[in-house]
């Protein structure tokens, strides 16, 4: 930490040194020269230390991030595409019962995903005043052997 320290007063020293000769110079033949030496004077400077070793730089062990093991990801890909898949379905049937002049307080799709990747609905739940008639329209959009079960009355 120390090193750290003595290398960033250089650094700082160097700077205000800099800005001091270049102000003296500003408009002289010298301007030129004097800009090429500050320049190499500052990177040796800030290089030094590094170079010399004061500071051990350390990469961290990225072998800890290395996993061949996506099994997880996929796990969690399955499940998040099960719940988007059924909060599109339950919005698409609410905007059907809308349609139709019912109002429902909330739908659950309950939905299951298999390996080929074909979608199928496994029961709709409805809250709604007009279950009757909001059953009707779910049977006929999704098919007639839904299951659709009153959630709240």
């Amino acid at each position: 930490m120390e090193n750290f320290v003595a290398a960033v007063r250089v650094v700082c020293f160097v700077s205000v040194g800099v800005c001091i000769i270049q102000s003296i110079t500003d408009g002289t033949r010298l301007r030129g020269a004097a800009d090429i030496v500050l320049k190499l004077i500052f990177a040796v400077a800030v290089t030094a230390p590094i170079v010399s070793g004061a500071f051990d730089i350390e990469l961290p062990d990225l072998s800890a991030f290395d996993s061949t093991d996506y099994s997880y990801s996929t796990e969690i890909y399955e499940n998040e595409l099960c719940t988007q898949v059924s909060e599109n379905i339950s919005a698409v049937l609410r905007d059907q019962l809308k349609a139709a002049g019912i109002n429902a307080e909330k739908i659950d799709t309950e939905v299951n995903i298999s390996q080929d990747g074909s979608i199928s609905i496994n029961r709709v739940i409805i809250s709604t005043s007009a279950f009757e008639a909001s059953a009707k329209i779910i049977r006929g959009s999704i098919g007639q052997e839904t299951e659709v079960i009153n959630g709240s009355y």
